[in-house]
């Protein structure tokens, strides 16, 4: 999510030792949809790689698009983002893009109105709705017209003291709202589909009205259900792990490496667990020096998770 990537492009440029660069594919293992116009000519080579068994190049990257959180809806992946053009910039144009996972094409767009800045969640409730999670503000629309032609209507919905929109998991009651910490563990609440139907746009939505709480570990940027796992993603742009956890408790099974930069997570109907990374995009990846210290995955890929080692 937030990175110190000038410092160290600072500190690449002043060291006058050799930095050896993220190790690259030989040769680059096939990607759907369109490589971005910027960047090497592969992407990184990263960990538990014979895991990763579908890669998709996301859309809009020469545009700024930076990915945040994924559902999958049918056969359709989702990502939500937001639009920086700068290191610096974390907040911007927010969005949802919908796109067919074979092909890497993309099939729809949803743009997210103001005060949204970050779309750092997305997720299904079950209840026909598709929800987007900013950090202090959740959106609501009705899944079915959301990438229909003409101005969508959110209901929107402000979360309150101790509820942070860092990242949404799709569930079939409700969803799921965590919050990200670098510093020490977070807490991830269920709101049930019934207590976010009664909510009014414009009434906040309190931790009080939350079914459940788990506690999530720290760098947590997605998390997704399995019949007997709670999977959570962490990561900055240079490392990422998978944590298979306790669904009741929380309490970590295993950790495994994964893909720098990985965000938000979801299964599919087949089983396979979706994810987007953000390491490599591009208001982080375009700029001198950039290349030497930081890898290039900005793809959603599809895992097999009982490849993981």
């Amino acid at each position: 999510m937030r990175r110190g990537v000038a410092a160290a492009l600072l500190l690449a440029a002043s060291m006058t030792v050799r930095v050896l660069a993220p190790t690259r594919e030989t040769p680059p293992r096939a990607i759907a949809g369109a490589a971005p116009g910027y960047g090497p000519g592969a992407v990184s080579v990263v960990p538990n790689a014979a895991a990763v068994v579908r890669r998709v190049w996301l859309p809009d990257l020469d545009a700024g698009f930076d990915p945040q959180g994924l559902a999958v809806a049918g056969d359709a992946v989702l990502v939500s983002g937001y639009v920086s053009d700068r290191s610096s910039a974390h907040r911007g144009a927010c969005r949802v893009v919908r796109i067919d996972p074979e092909s890497g094409r993309e099939t729809g767009r949803l743009d997210v109105p103001s005060p949204c800045g970050h779309a750092g969640g997305v997720a299904l409730g079950g209840d026909g709705y598709l929800y987007v999670a900013d950090t202090h503000t959740l959106f609501a629309i009705p899944l079915a017209g959301a990438f229909a032609a003409g101005a969508p209507q959110f209901r929107v919905v402000p979360l309150g003291p101790g509820v942070v929109g860092g990242l949404a998991v799709s569930s079939a009651d409700g969803i799921w709202l965590g919050t990200y910490d670098e510093t020490g563990p977070g807490r991830l609440y269920h709101f049930p589909a019934a207590i976010l139907a009664r909510q009014r746009a414009g009434a906040m939505l309190t931790a009080g009205q939350a079914s459940a709480a788990l506690t999530i570990p720290d760098y947590a940027q997605g998390a997704a259900f399995a019949a007997d796992a709670l999977w959570v993603a962490r990561s900055d742009t240079r490392w990422g792990t998978l944590d298979r956890r306790d669904p009741a408790s929380g309490a970590l099974r295993h950790r495994y490496a994964a893909a720098p930069g990985i965000e938000g997570i979801a299964f599919d109907a087949s089983g396979g667990l979706w994810a987007v990374s953000e390491a490599g995009t591009r208001h982080f990846y375009d700029h001198p020096f950039v290349g030497l210290i930081e890898p290039f995955f900005p793809l959603a890929f599809a895992l097999d998770v009982s490849r993981l080692e």
